[in-house]
């Protein structure tokens, strides 16, 4: 049981770390994500600005209906990464629960063993005790 256990926490340790390596880069998707919202919103404020500035250039109204599009992409993108982010996060939470119950056995494991070699251990020097008691006291009697 010792090494199946071991075995079973090393393998947990691995799949924690590979979904961490996945939220990490859902992550940086998220920011990237977050960034180009920034970037669309300031863009559309220069364009604003250029339209009123220019008003006899351009069609701001095809821009608008471009960047509302742009950016119902990029929220809808934003959205299914924030919630791939919070499935990895339960994911996560989930296997270090199991890790936690693994490293439980296992030290409940070690501390019973530790408590029947302590028990052996004692049984071995109260038979030793008790007989050294006979021997001292055989000779009084």
């Amino acid at each position: 049981m010792k090494s199946s256990l071991k075995t079973l926490s090393r393998i947990q340790k691995v799949a924690i770390d590979e979904q961490r390596k996945l939220l990490v880069e859902q992550l940086e998707i998220e920011e990237k994500l977050n960034n180009a919202i920034k970037q669309l919103e300031q863009e559309l404020e220069n364009e604003k600005k250029f339209s009123a500035e220019n008003p006899e250039v351009g069609d701001f109204g095809a821009y608008f209906k471009r960047y509302q599009k742009m950016r119902q992409q990029l929220d809808d993108a934003l959205a299914q990464t924030e919630k791939r982010i919070e499935e990895l996060r339960d994911i996560i939470s989930d296997m270090f629960k199991t890790q936690k119950t693994y490293d439980i056995v296992d030290e409940r494991r070690i501390q019973r063993l530790q408590k029947e070699e302590a028990d052996k251990e004692q049984k071995m020097l109260d038979e030793i005790g008790t007989n050294n008691y006979i021997t001292t006291h055989k000779g009084k009697s």
